[in-house]
């Protein structure tokens, strides 16, 4: 069960280092390519979408911990291992849309504040790195019907 335990936790690494990097090549790209804005919209308009764009995006990073923690705590009870990969992938995506929010600012609205959002974004998927105790956790009671 150990070794399972081991692969398990690196796959969870390497599954949250590729979603940072994610964010980090989405950044490049914004910094490589200008946007083409040919027709500028009203600035209450665009005020408008900008705000609302940064509060989704804020919004999702902030409800990814909520997600996260009762997946977690539904691997717990279920004892059940995948739960808690799943848990990971989806804290990071809902992370990772903060950032493509960041996109949709930076190519359609054009706004030059747009890398807040993926520095959002990388904080959250920073913040959710793996951590052995949640697989050791989903997976107690079966470890102690080995011993």
């Amino acid at each position: 069960m150990e070794i399972d335990l081991n692969k398990r936790y690196q796959t969870m690494i390497v599954l949250w280092f590729a979603l940072l990097m994610s964010v980090s090549m989405f950044f490049l790209f914004s910094l490589f390519v200008t946007p083409n804005i040919g027709k500028e919209p009203n600035n209450s308009t665009r005020a408008l979408l900008i705000v609302a764009l940064t509060a989704l995006g804020t919004l999702l990073v902030i409800l990814s911990f909520a997600v996260k923690n009762k997946i977690l705590e539904r691997s717990v009870d279920k004892q059940d291992l995948s739960l808690v990969q799943k848990a990971l992938v989806i804290a990071c995506a809902m992370c990772e849309a903060s950032a493509l929010l960041g996109l949709i600012e930076h190519f359609i609205i054009g706004n030059r504040e747009y890398y807040l959002l993926f520095v959002l974004a990388a904080g959250g998927i920073a913040f959710h790195f793996p951590r052995r105790i949640q697989l050791e956790a989903a997976s107690f009671k079966s470890m102690q019907t080995l011993n």
